[in-house]
């Protein structure tokens, strides 16, 4: 019961949002993601995260700006 009443809210959200938005939203979210990762993967940074997080980091931030980029040149 409560997934059905929580796939009908996202998927009434998911609508209500362009796909532009939701692009734009990934592509920002995977360029602070990826920039973490890389100052975290080259220990530039003082948060003290060890390098296997920081390489994690970088890889997620890149599949989220390669997603919307693949997209739209679809």
């Amino acid at each position: 019961m409560l997934d059905e009443i929580l796939d009908v809210f996202i998927g009434e959200v998911a609508k209500l949002v362009p796909d532009v938005v939701w692009g734009a939203i990934f592509l920002l979210v995977g360029l602070l993601t990826a920039m973490l990762g890389v100052t975290t993967l080259l220990d530039v940074t003082t948060l003290g995260w060890s390098t296997r997080f920081g390489g994690l980091l970088t890889a997620v931030g890149v599949l989220l700006l390669a997603g919307p980029l693949v997209a739209r040149y679809r």
